[in-house]
């Protein structure tokens, strides 16, 4: 066992950053659109639940570093928050409308995705381009 790994267990800040990101990233005005009031409690459900923000885990013995991830994702508006350890990989939670994206773009530019993917065809799509790619992004359009 790391050190660090050691130390995540007493970090009570990033878990509780986590569930206030997690509160502030929800989809609080396409749940009221959606279903109203009930749509409000079903998206607050979410929230205490995690489940409007889906953990993405990768590999910890990659090249890959999490503020590497992270600027990828970003380049490409996806927020990450709740950043930790689990084990041999890194985690870290995106908003739900925005993960099937973000391990399209995780997966093609090469980097070792273990969690379960939310789009399992997202493989084959990233499989079509070299290692390392990305899709232009707006600045790269400009």
């Amino acid at each position: 066992m790391r050190m660090s790994d050691i130390l995540q267990h007493f970090d009570p800040i990033s878990r509780v950053e986590g569930a206030i990101s997690t509160f502030l990233n929800a989809d609080w005005e396409g749940a009221l659109e959606r279903d109203g009031f009930d749509g409000l409690v079903d998206e607050l459900l979410a929230c205490l639940l995690f489940a409007n923000a889906p953990l993405i885990l990768v590999a910890r013995d990659s090249h890959w570093r999490g503020i590497d991830i992270e600027r990828l994702l970003r380049r490409h508006g996806v927020k990450v928050w709740d950043r930790g350890l689990a084990g041999d990989q890194l985690c870290f939670r995106v908003k739900e409308r925005q993960v099937k994206w973000a391990e399209y773009l995780l997966l093609r530019a090469g980097v070792p995705v273990t969690s379960k993917l939310t789009e399992p065809r997202n493989r084959v799509y990233a499989d079509g381009y070299p290692p390392g790619s990305e899709p232009p992004n707006w600045t790269m359009r400009r």
